[in-house]
């Protein structure tokens, strides 16, 4: 009797540990899908059931990038899901902006082992210094990245944020590409907002995107090898900048975005030009003034605020100001009011986020200040321009004038004799060009 009643009270305690284990795994399962059932609740659920359903039909689709279909299909298997759910995978992943150069082969392989991951706010996804398991992608949400670095006034270690990585991109991927040199995880990543995520694991990283990934770190490594500001830098400088900058392209003609230029607000990156050449190109709002015979005289200036009251007629002229060319650097915050920098042939830029860049770690010497102080003083004002324009226009009229003088002299239409030859008159003042 005694070792029955042992057994019934084995069997009672492992009832009892697989009811609080299946209780919390429930309770897991609702704060995973806490954010989910917030959207669908945020459509205002009511009692009519027929419009209930159109509702949460509808948040089948809601405006993040995964659906909720897109997350069923991530938790399953990855053997057990079908071409057309891969299929739908692969477009979905083309949104990302960190996957718009993979393949479709890897678009195809990560939708075999790609896994949906839910983090709420306050949650450290990677901790510095472990070994890595993995790379995130960021469907919808943001992620701090935050650096242990030494606290001289608390005289303690202490995690310093350095930097912010959201929707489309992509971390945790270094430690990875560099696991031959026992790399582990460079910084800190924690979630600040409800945050949505793609894990691929190790094997399958390695697999699929390891080679892309490790061919661009290694052409952003020469893109850097190439200028002189960054040969004392050290490795972990190097690959932070790798981790964060990319190269751009841009087409003859095309404008690229610097400061002010597109949006009213500072770009955020620092171009550096590997190769091709960009012209800078001022913006002259002028107004034609009128003297007193109705004729038309010289030019006047205008500022913003006077463009809606003038009286004459507005003209914009554009004046090629200067060229950037291979090896030169643009975009750290150089007064470019009324600038615009345009490609003037096929160009290469390496960008570089502006606020990384003139951090006290990467601006040893204030050195990036002052450079942008040297091209402050080499792009001359708007003013200036101005004044030489007036000087332009000025020079003009009066080799106009010199040549029809002479025209008309000796075509008889002038009285008196004149010696003067066509040989006499300088070479430049004969050019003919059309109005600027």
């Amino acid at each position: 009797m005694a070792s029955r009643k042992k057994v019934d009270e084995e069997k009672l305690k492992r009832r009892r540990r697989l009811a609080r284990f299946r209780f919390r795994r429930l309770v897991h399962v609702v704060i995973l899908n806490r954010y989910w059932i917030a959207e669908i609740e945020d459509e205002d659920i009511g009692s009519n059931v027929q419009r209930n359903v159109a509702v949460i039909e509808k948040r089948l689709t809601h405006k993040g990038t995964l659906t909720i279909i897109d997350k069923r299909i991530l938790n399953s298997p990855g053997e057990k899901r079908s071409a057309m759910e891969r299929r739908s995978l692969r477009s979905v992943f083309r949104k990302l902006d960190c996957m718009q150069e993979f393949t479709e082969w890897q678009l195809d392989e990560l939708a075999r082992c790609a896994t949906f991951q839910y983090f709420e706010p306050g949650r450290v996804i990677l901790r510095e210094g472990h070994q890595p398991s993995g790379v995130y992608f960021i469907a919808n949400g943001e992620v701090s990245v935050s650096r242990r670095q030494w606290d001289y006034h608390q005289d303690a270690f202490a995690d310093v944020v350095c930097g912010t990585r959201t929707g489309g991109q992509m971390f945790g991927e270094i430690a990875l590409l560099h696991e031959e040199e026992d790399c582990r995880r460079t910084a800190t990543c924690t979630t600040t907002t409800d945050c949505e995520l793609l894990c691929v694991g190790r094997e399958d990283f390695g697999r699929i995107l390891k080679p892309t990934l490790l061919e661009r770190w290694h052409q952003l490594e020469r893109a850097l090898a190439r200028f002189d500001y960054f040969k004392y830098w050290n490795t972990d400088q190097i690959r932070e900048a790798c981790l964060l900058s990319r190269i751009v392209s841009y087409e003859p003609q095309q404008k690229i975005p610097v400061d002010g230029v597109d949006r009213g607000r500072p770009a955020s990156v620092v171009y550096f030009v590997l190769s091709g050449h960009c012209m800078i190109l001022q913006c002259l709002t002028v107004v034609r003034a009128r003297s007193q015979a109705g004729k038309a005289g010289g030019f006047r200036l205008l500022a913003l605020d006077e463009r809606q009251t003038s009286t004459g007629p507005v003209e914009h002229r554009f004046i090629d100001v200067g060229t950037f060319s291979c090896g030169a650097v643009f975009g750290l915050g150089e007064t470019l009011e009324h600038h615009s920098v345009v490609a003037r042939t096929h160009v290469q830029c390496l960008a570089i986020p502006r606020d990384w860049l003139l951090a006290k770690r990467q601006n040893v010497g204030n050195a990036w200040q002052r450079l942008r102080m040297r091209l402050d003083a080499a792009i001359p004002s708007r003013e200036q321009l101005f004044e030489q324009f007036v000087r332009d226009q000025h020079w003009q009229r009066y080799r106009k004038q010199v040549v029809r003088e002479f025209v008309e002299r000796r075509s008889g239409r002038i009285s008196g004799t004149n010696a003067t030859e066509l040989t006499d008159i300088p070479i430049i003042c004969r050019v003919e060009e059309g109005d600027i």
